[in-house]
């Protein structure tokens, strides 16, 4: 189901791609309930989206975990921002590594900041 919203949503059929993200995050696919905070989000449903993030963080989904600190981040919660990068940047994600990074910097934790970019692989800018 959830790779039927993949190809329904690249086929700009985006109602049909929630429908079917839906059936599959309401099956406890992580990955769906991610895909489904995507799409609500980019339609500007933000409760909708953090919603889906939480439920795909929650199933273990780290591009949910790291989406929603991008979330939380945008609507200002800079403290919230970081836990949910620190938690998506210990699984690896390179994107968490350099927000974590540029957070930190903007409060003047240089050296933190650093170690997380060079986590990264050096990354300069944050990824969204």
């Amino acid at each position: 189901m959830n790779g039927l919203g993949v190809v329904l949503k690249d086929r700009g059929d985006l109602a049909e791609a929630e429908h079917w993200y839906k059936r599959a995050a309401d099956a406890g696919h992580p990955g769906a309930m991610s895909n489904l905070g995507v799409l609500l989000k980019n339609r500007g449903d933000l409760a909708g989206a953090e919603h889906w993030y939480r439920r795909a963080a929650d199933n273990g989904n780290s591009i949910a975990v790291h989406n929603l600190g991008v979330l939380v981040g945008e609507r200002g919660d800079p403290g919230e921002a970081e836990t949910w990068f620190r938690r998506a940047a210990e699984t690896g994600n390179q994107g968490s590594m350099v927000n974590l990074a540029e957070l930190l910097e903007q409060r003047g934790e240089r050296a933190e900041g650093e170690h997380w970019r060079r986590r990264a692989g050096g990354g300069g800018a944050a990824s969204v």
